[in-house]
């Protein structure tokens, strides 16, 4: 029988709600990932596509 674990997500990071992109890179320097930037296209939230790291527009 195969043990399954389950990654635990970061918390999501807030950013302002006229914000039209961020950038992730991971965090923790150079054990991150390439720098990417990402573009919120009339949504809410994005979701960074190396580490999961999700980041959503505040509502107030």
């Amino acid at each position: 029988m195969s043990k399954q674990t389950k990654e635990k997500q970061p918390a999501p990071v807030l950013v302002e709600k006229d914000t039209d992109e961020i950038m992730c890179d991971g965090g923790n320097g150079p054990f991150g990932h390439p720098q990417v930037w990402y573009g919120f296209n009339g949504q809410s939230e994005v979701q960074c596509g190396y580490c999961g790291q999700k980041f959503v527009k505040k509502t107030d």
